[in-house]
């Protein structure tokens, strides 16, 4: 299976490492011509949970020379999925499938305003990665990744396309409901990376104050009143229970809106907490997106302890 990986971070190097160490024809795709040469050069460092894996991974940014490709996964930041796809748009032939494993809400319509909702396919994964550097990224933890139809369908793609990655050491489910396990991460999202980037905070401290978990369940319940909205229901209870467990089995972790920050870039948040904010009077969640934004704005004049 000829697959493309569209995004060069911390997610599309640790994917590329494990398939292509796994046997598939994997390319990792970047916009950016002398890193994608310097990244080909160096290759992909595993290191975590699996141990250390140095793998030497093809990359590109001249996606014009690769052609059409059997699969395209898409790793961009949420805020590029529009922007990478007609960059990259000669990756996709007529029988290419595009699959999304990025954060937040909105990736799916992205890419459906540039190549047929037909061709796409939903997904979400736990799997947690930093990327420390150029090719050489952190696997904190193992997790489950689904692929799903838009319509719940269980189609011959989406098995062949699991049963690859999983042939190659990711976990892979088939899903009929992707929709609810895009939201049901979003909903551990809400609750962990506003608030860890404002912070500057690892995910288990958020667990071990009363002012911090009040602020994590009213962003939930926020957002399981939007999923509403959009006809999809969740216990609240449980929403709130998964969000505190997602927190303290990863307490050690290093969440991907506070790496953005501590790094200066831009974050996801208009995805996240921004999103549910444009769904649903949900003040807490807004609030957490205007002080995500506010540290993005301000970060060249913040003052230092000197100060």
């Amino acid at each position: 299976m000829k697959t493309a990986i569209i995004g060069p971070g911390a997610l599309g190097c640790l994917f590329g490492a494990y398939l292509t160490e796994g046997g598939l024809d994997v390319t990792l795709v970047d916009h950016r011509p002398e890193r994608a040469r310097n990244l080909e050069a160096a290759g992909v460092l595993a290191q975590g949970v699996r141990g250390d894996h140095h793998v030497r991974v093809k990359v590109t940014a001249d996606t014009g020379s690769l052609g059409p490709v059997d699969l395209v996964i898409v790793c961009v930041k949420a805020y590029h999925t529009e922007e990478a796809l007609r960059c990259h748009g000669s990756l996709v032939g007529k029988s290419t499938t595009l699959w999304s494993i990025q954060n937040g809400l909105g990736n799916v319509e992205a890419m459906a305003r540039v190549i047929p909702p037909s061709r796409i396919v939903g997904g979400s994964t736990t799997m947690g990665a930093n990327l420390l550097g150029l090719g050489r990224v952190h696997h904190a933890g193992e997790g489950d990744t689904f692929i799903g139809e838009l319509d719940g369908s269980l189609s011959p793609r989406a098995e062949l396309i699991a049963k690859a990655v999983s042939g190659a050491g990711i976990r892979v489910q088939i899903s009929p409901d992707i929709q609810r396990l895009i939201w049901r991460k979003v909903l551990v999202n809400v609750a962990i990376n506003a608030l860890t980037a404002i912070l500057r905070v690892r995910n288990g401290v958020l667990v071990e104050h009363e002012s911090t978990i009040r602020v994590m369940e009213e962003a939930v319940r926020e957002a399981v009143r939007a999923a509403a909205t959009r006809g999809i229901c969740f216990a609240e209870d449980e929403a709130l229970a998964q969000a505190k467990e997602v927190a303290r089995r990863t307490a050690g972790n290093r969440s991907s809106m506070l790496a953005d920050i501590l790094a200066g870039r831009r974050t996801e948040i208009d995805y996240i907490n921004g999103a549910i904010a444009t769904m649903e009077p949900a003040p807490v969640n807004r609030v957490l997106a205007d002080l995500v934004r506010a540290l993005e704005a301000s970060s060249a004049s913040r003052l230092d302890a000197s100060a």
